[in-house]
């Protein structure tokens, strides 16, 4: 059995707007939002293996305040390259390919691309996944390399403005 968690970044900041996509930071809302989900993910008993995130700034400093405020080592991150504007599909072969050691995955990364692989591997019916949106796939299956179409099924899906 392995558990995947799609997170997207949280809430990123258009105060420059001469500013490159993947440099845009968080803004104070992302801030708070990132570590927020953090504890909720926390309090599900979830124990994440590794965090693969794209290296876009707002993804990877989503991934590092997820990191530390579940008390993992920054080590425990890996950022992926491939993963910043990839769709579906890219991002399942990524995932194809993780060591079948890990059973706990935390994937960062963007839209509209998370709310597709949501809606591919686990029929989740998601039309958007909001920014720090969290969402628990469960998948009956021994090895990455059978993740596929309809293959998990939801456990759980959150957001920040869920608990408003």
């Amino acid at each position: 059995m392995k558990n995947l968690y799609l997170l997207r970044h949280a809430k990123s900041s258009w105060a420059s707007p001469g500013m490159k996509d993947f440099d845009r930071p968080l803004n104070e809302r992302g801030l708070a939002d990132a570590p927020d989900m953090a504890m909720r993910l926390k309090t599900s008993g979830a124990a994440i293996d590794r965090i693969i995130t794209s290296p876009a700034l707002r993804t990877l400093t989503t991934a590092r305040l997820v990191a530390a405020t579940l008390g993992l080592d920054s080590d425990i991150i890996r950022e992926d390259r491939q993963i910043y504007l990839a769709g579906s599909p890219r991002l399942m072969h990524v995932l194809s390919l993780l060591d079948d050691e890990l059973n706990a995955v935390l994937l960062v990364a963007h839209n509209p691309a998370l709310t597709d692989l949501a809606n591919d591997v686990a029929r989740a019916g998601i039309d958007n996944l909001p920014t720090a949106g969290l969402v628990h796939i469960e998948l009956p299956i021994e090895h990455w390399l059978e993740i596929g179409l309809g293959v998990g099924r939801v456990v759980n899906f959150d957001y920040p403005r869920n608990h408003d």
